[in-house]
């Protein structure tokens, strides 16, 4: 009798550290609990929570498990085998799959994925699950929530919310920021929002656009002007809604340039060219900026970078020429030069000239 007596002290110890960890976990459908009854093996076993939320336990049937805790559970299985069928019944309960609270972590996350719920979660926490950031996270944090009623109850009138955290006030440690994850939450981590400066400048490359920018900003966000760039040839190269790139000539020289609050978007590129210098864009090969050094024509501009892709639209290549007036567009089917050798109409290309080749439609 004392070692049956101390061998119940002991499970009851075991019971305890095994519950205090997940006592604040609330069960779901689809958890698989691992339910202990000492002394008897036919009864222990694990158990899935069915979508009704109810575990079918021997001998007193389905018992309602959603919404409980495993302490909860336990006392409520010792309560009915007691009543019925056992004496003084020693029940542990313990969560062995976690499948009924699930977060997706989208965007820029190192692992972004499907994650369960093990307790309570915080947003910092899922991040570290999910890898911690990717570089090319920006500073905000999406969380989509659905509130109203339970998951699966379609009688419930549920609404999505759409809650934006900051991260840095997150990693720095506020509570108010760092808040608890719920069953069927969606964490979204935006990229940040950059543009490019490349070409003629002391220090090309991709800077944050966390505020409102002008071009000539930018340039200077880039180490300035090199001694051969050419600031009135400048170009902003920027992606329409459609998806359709497009060019603008910004004219950034002089003491006061015209064009020095001209703002950009996201993913705009400011590209600066060298003096005496035009552009090809759109379907050639090696699209960018070349040196204009001898007298070249449209077709030669073409060739020098590296000819037409298989999706060129050659019949609808325009030259984009900036004048005193204003922006120019000369249409240049290169069908005509090409293949009906009418090379008069491969016209001469004069600085800061842009060729386009669209993509063809079929």
């Amino acid at each position: 009798m004392r070692s049956i007596t101390v061998a119940l002290v002991v499970l009851a110890v075991l019971a305890a550290g095994v519950t205090s960890t997940a006592q604040e976990y609330t069960i779901g459908p689809g958890d698989i609990l691992k339910i202990t009854v000492w002394g008897h093996d036919d009864l222990s076993k694990d158990y899935p929570v069915t979508l009704d939320g109810r575990v079918p336990f021997p001998l007193i049937g389905g018992v309602q498990a959603a919404g409980l805790s495993t302490n909860e559970l336990a006392r409520r299985l010792r309560d009915l085998l007691e009543k019925d069928y056992l004496v003084n019944p020693q029940v542990i309960v313990s969560v062995k799959d976690y499948l009924s609270s699930k977060v997706h972590v989208l965007g820029e996350a190192e692992k972004p994925g499907l994650f369960y719920l093990t307790g309570p979660t915080t947003l910092l926490e899922m991040l570290s699950k999910a890898g911690g950031l990717a570089r090319s996270a920006g500073k905000d944090l999406v969380l989509v929530r659905t509130e109203g009623g339970k998951p699966g109850d379609a009688a419930a009138v549920r609404s999505t919310v759409l809650l934006r955290f900051d991260l840095r006030k997150i990693q720095a440690g506020d509570v108010k920021e760092n808040v608890l994850l719920q069953n069927g939450d969606m964490m979204f981590v935006p990229k940040a929002s950059a543009f490019f400066v490349l070409g003629e400048v002391n220090k090309p490359g991709t800077f944050p656009l966390d505020k409102e920018i002008a071009a000539l900003e930018a340039v200077t966000l880039a180490g300035g002007f090199s001694s051969t760039a050419a600031p009135s040839g400048a170009k902003v190269l920027r992606r329409t809604a459609e998806g359709k790139q497009e060019t603008i000539s910004i004219d950034l020289s002089g003491a006061v340039p015209r064009d020095k609050n001209f703002r950009l978007e996201d993913g705009d590129t400011v590209m600066v060219p060298k003096g005496n210098t035009f552009f090809v864009f759109g379907e050639v090969r090696k699209p960018g900026a070349y040196q204009l050094d001898k007298e070249t024509n449209v077709l030669e501009g073409i060739t020098i970078a590296g000819g037409f892709t298989d999706k060129a639209a050659p019949g609808r290549t325009r030259v984009i020429r900036t004048t005193d007036k204003g922006q120019q567009t000369i249409a240049v089917d290169m069908n005509d030069v090409i293949r009906r050798g009418q090379r008069e109409k491969a016209i001469r290309l004069l600085e800061n000239d842009v060729i386009v080749v669209p993509e063809s439609f079929f």
